[in-house]
């Protein structure tokens, strides 16, 4: 289902929830939010965000570089981007690297409606 009714916003932000409190499954949500927009910077982030705390800095970087690509100036994909070329991993307590990820306010309202009627049982 949600190929025919995408919500990457919902799984943006449940990957999103799940890395504050550090669960396993929030790279894998962030990757589905960016598979079904490659373009969004902000999934673009995200992803890179779990790839660099999980200390895979080369898959990191290649994401940051995507985000500086669309926005020169985001100040927190350069530091994260200097941070995995000199591989360095997360350091508890820095509040400057700690809760970075991006949540979606914003959403496909069409696709939503679509999910409604698909989820909503039939009346007879």
């Amino acid at each position: 289902m949600a190929r025919s009714v995408p919500l990457n916003e919902v799984y943006n932000n449940l990957g999103a929830a799940e890395s504050r409190t550090n669960l396993p499954g929030a790279l894998d949500n962030f990757r589905k939010a960016l598979e079904g927009d490659e373009s969004d910077p902000l999934y673009q982030f995200n992803v890179g965000y779990a790839l660099w705390k999980q200390s895979n800095f080369q898959a990191a970087a290649e994401k940051f570089r995507a985000v500086l690509g669309q926005n020169p100036a985001d100040a927190q994909a350069s530091l994260l981007l200097a941070r995995c070329l000199k591989q360095n991993g997360p350091r508890p307590g820095d509040t400057r690297t700690e809760g970075l990820e991006r949540l979606k306010s914003n959403y496909e309202e069409s696709a939503y409606l679509q999910l409604k009627a698909v989820l909503q049982p039939e009346k007879q």
